[in-house]
């Protein structure tokens, strides 16, 4: 499946191919853990999105981010900051696949994809700084901006698909913090 979703996120870190969980070309290693999870992602980013999953399952998902992490340390010669910033990437990035193919399933297009990511590139400095508080989504102008935002994209007027479309728009903005901290190492 493809999904243009992941590599228009994580661009402003990692330049992906564009297809979901594809192998990523990155000659710094920004993008290496996520490469590696290819097998676990989807556990990797369920865990992530609903923390409500088993023990057993989580330590799953840490114990394969962990040897990803292991795995591109030995690959690139990371600094500490360097590997943990790679981790949540590849966590992150494995949830914007997963949430994108989420929306792709339930008939959203490419296209659709697109401008919700032509949407995050329009905010405000303001807008993602919104985005990093644990209750923006109880500041109902603020929701009520972004679900606007995520209609005009063409998502559907419908609460799971946009409830999608904002988890991707949090991320996306996660990605954007995680892949500067990564560079700064």
């Amino acid at each position: 499946m493809k999904s243009r979703l992941t590599a228009a996120a994580l661009a402003a870190g990692f330049a992906l191919a564009g297809a979901a969980h594809a192998q990523v070309q990155s000659d710094d290693g920004m993008a290496c853990v996520y490469e590696e999870l290819v097998d676990d992602y989807e556990l990797v980013a369920e865990v992530l999105i609903y923390g409500d999953l088993s023990e057993e399952e989580g330590a799953k998902a840490d114990k394969a981010v962990e040897a990803a992490k292991a795995t591109c340390a030995t690959k690139h010669n990371y600094t500490q900051g360097q590997r943990d910033a790679a981790g949540e990437l590849g966590v992150l990035a494995s949830a914007l696949d997963y949430l994108s193919e989420e929306l792709m399933f339930s008939g959203v297009g490419d296209d659709v994809l697109d401008g919700v990511l032509d949407a995050y590139d329009s905010f405000t400095e303001e807008d993602v700084d919104a985005l990093f508080k644990p209750d923006w989504r109880s500041d109902v102008e603020f929701l009520g901006e972004m679900k606007a935002k995520m209609l005009s994209a063409g998502i559907p007027d419908e609460a799971d698909l946009i409830d999608i479309a904002l988890t991707i728009l949090e991320i996306t903005a996660m990605v954007e913090d995680v892949s500067y901290m990564f560079m700064a190492q």
